[in-house]
């Protein structure tokens, strides 16, 4: 923003954007060079500055100050409370904050965050979303998510076009350059591999187009004005310390994670071993990928209790999606009501289902297709020439079944207030739809569709 000023206050506000575009501290001598001030003036204003509070200047730096910490710490506490609003009601059983917060960047410095994509115009914006895959029931979930945002935020939207690439990187960077083509404002992308994609997101960004990416996008080397996800490492994490404190640190474990193509499922399944890893009487008996889906996770387990029967101690699952099949395995074996080992993995009506008829433990983080509507929130507030936060972790909560929780993980939730008994066996749950979301009988009408239907219906490829 280089360039004369006509007065304090602008050289002012350019002084605060550089630093932000700094990530809250920079040196005063690039400070002054960048936005264009005679050195007396930079000085008069840093220290005007400095003096309410925006500012801090130790000795050749220039930093953000208190008051605007503060005024980043109340902007993230409404973000919480929005949250909070969106997640499903139910009894708090403490008052621990649940696991993933956008406000947990504060402990550890200064937001980072975007510039606006393109300069901020009245009118209403043509919005694409690129999917990665229908594959599993929770994109379904997350497809209905962004359509009922597109839905409530109608006014500001012209058009919302979904496109699913179906697990194929390739189609996803032609579905993409076909929305760029189109003329999009701004762009959600679910990534089938980031990096894969990655030249297609740097094509549409250099043309002024905000690209949200979510779910899937940790690869620092895909640009992005946002990333919008859950806090996997903390999934995996939490899940594996419960059952690890369940067997009171010995026995024999299978790992049954989602898919090893996706982001999520690596991250999730390292942060579990670095756990397990730390328990020296826990033997883990296979570690296999299910793609997230019942019949796999189904499969899997049947053959492994042919294999070691009772032996096996318990099951790690990084989602219900694939739990819900490992329990039903055991049911299918004949085990009987609280004879089941211990599992995690949410997500998934029938997971919760199953294992409370079953009275089996049962410990889970939901991963929360809501992300779906604050990735929209953030990408629209990008067009509108808003400032915006490189990544953004929606809240979820530990779930736990009644009598199940251990010294280290406390619930959140009763998995028994958790479930929906009323709703079918494929909702998946955190959607942050309300209490009455049935994804059976989702109909939606938002801009760009004219039968009312989501364009997730007939979608899904894969055994749930």
């Amino acid at each position: 923003m280089a360039g004369p000023q006509h007065n304090g206050v602008d050289a002012a506000i350019a002084l605060l954007l550089a630093l932000v575009a700094h990530n809250g501290e920079a040196t005063s001598s690039a400070l002054r060079r960048e936005i264009g001030a005679p050195r007396a003036s930079f000085y008069r204003i840093v220290r005007t500055l400095a003096a309410a509070g925006m500012l801090e200047a130790p000795r050749g730096l220039v930093r953000v100050g208190p008051l605007a910490r503060a005024l980043v710490a109340a902007h993230a506490g409404a973000v919480k409370r929005e949250d909070d609003f969106r997640a499903p009601r139910g009894s708090r059983l403490d008052r621990r904050p649940p696991v993933s917060r956008t406000a947990e960047a504060m402990e550890h410095g200064p937001v980072a965050l975007s510039p606006p994509s393109v300069p901020p115009r009245a009118t209403r914006f043509r919005i694409g979303f690129s999917n990665a895959s229908m594959d599993n029931l929770w994109r379904v979930a997350l497809v209905h998510t962004i359509e009922y945002a597109a839905a409530s935020l109608g006014e500001t939207i012209e058009r919302l076009t979904v496109l699913h690439a179906h697990g194929d990187a390739h189609q996803q960077e032609a579905d993409i350059e076909r929305m760029i083509v189109q003329g999009v404002d701004g762009l959600i992308v679910s990534a089938v591999a980031p990096r894969m994609v990655g030249g297609a997101v740097a094509k549409a960004i250099a043309r002024g187009i905000a690209v949200v990416l979510v779910d899937r996008g940790l690869d620092p080397d895909v640009p992005r004005t946002s990333f919008v996800t859950a806090d996997d490492a903390t999934i995996g994490r939490l899940t594996a310390l419960w059952l690890a404190e369940r067997l009171e640190g010995r026995g024999a474990i299978l790992l049954l994670p989602g898919d090893c193509t996706a982001e999520p499922a690596r991250m999730r399944l390292t942060a579990a071993q670095a756990v397990f890893s730390r328990f020296d009487q826990i033997r883990v008996l296979a570690t296999q990928w299910t793609g997230w889906r019942r019949e796999k996770g189904r499969e899997i387990v049947r053959a492994a209790l042919e294999r070691w029967g009772s032996e096996i101690a318990g099951v790690w699952c990084d989602s219900g999606l694939q739990g819900a099949g490992s329990l039903q395995a055991f049911i299918d074996a004949g085990y009987r009501a609280g004879e089941i080992p211990p599992h995690t993995g949410g997500d998934l009506n029938l997971a919760y289902k199953l294992a409370i008829r079953t009275r089996t433990p049962l410990a889970a983080v939901d991963f929360p297709p809501s992300m779906g509507i604050k990735a929209l929130e953030v990408l629209l507030a990008a067009l509108r020439g808003a400032w915006t936060p490189r990544s953004v972790k929606v809240a979820s909560e530990i779930i736990v079944t009644k009598g199940a929780a251990t010294r280290s993980i406390l619930p959140d939730r009763w998995a028994e207030d958790h479930v929906r008994w009323d709703l079918p066996d494929d909702l998946v749950l955190a959607s942050g739809l309300g209490p009455a979301y049935n994804p059976r009988s989702f109909r939606i009408h938002y801009p760009g569709n004219v039968y009312n239907r989501s364009a997730a219906l007939g979608q899904t490829r894969a055994p749930a």
